[in-house]
């Protein structure tokens, strides 16, 4: 039964042009598993930059769609041009994360705070699913060191941290080095 009703049809097409095509879907929801939250007011307005990031072909491509998205609605989504959420976006875009990232106890900073209960060594793992060798000591510095700096500091670190065993093995010698 290869013909389709044409009612079914036009709804199929309309579908298709407002984007929520389930093939649309796995990849948007493959980005918000890499990166949850882009720095948007709402989750609408998350889930918009999700699918200009899976739907960017290049880094110019995404730069014009956060520009198109940030002109929506007479302005709802005009954080979508700050230059957080196209760094965010473009994160995901790089990204070469495999799997779920955005349970909480995925996150580097939990990961981290792991360490201040217990007194063994143990791993930490990043988006590339690598796992990394911690001293317990040093986690504990570095765990203290960031949260003692503001909010929007803490997360550049963060994100160095989370993104790939070479970034942090970069960003946990220095941080280390400060505190």
């Amino acid at each position: 039964m290869d013909r389709i009703d044409a009612r079914y049809r036009t709804f199929k097409e309309k579908l298709k042009k407002l984007g929520y095509v389930k093939a649309d879907a796995k990849k948007v929801n493959a980005v918000m598993e890499k990166i949850g939250d882009f720095g948007m007011m709402s989750d609408a307005g998350n889930k918009k930059i999700a699918r200009a990031v899976s739907q960017a072909k290049n880094e110019k491509d995404l730069k014009s769609k956060l520009m198109k998205i940030s002109t929506m609605a007479k302005g709802k989504y005009a954080e979508a041009e700050e230059d957080e959420v196209y760094q965010r976006a473009l994160d995901a875009f790089q990204s070469k994360a495999k799997g779920v990232q955005n349970r909480p106890d995925a996150a580097i900073l939990m990961q981290l705070r792991k360490f201040k209960d217990g007194t063994k060594d143990g791993e930490v793992r990043t988006d590339d699913m690598k796992k990394i060798k911690v001293k317990n000591a040093d986690a504990v510095k570095v765990h203290d060191a960031l949260m003692s700096v503001r909010a929007p500091i803490r997360t550049k670190y963060l994100q160095l941290l989370q993104k790939d065993k070479k970034s942090f093995e970069k960003a946990f010698k220095a941080i280390l080095r400060v505190a």
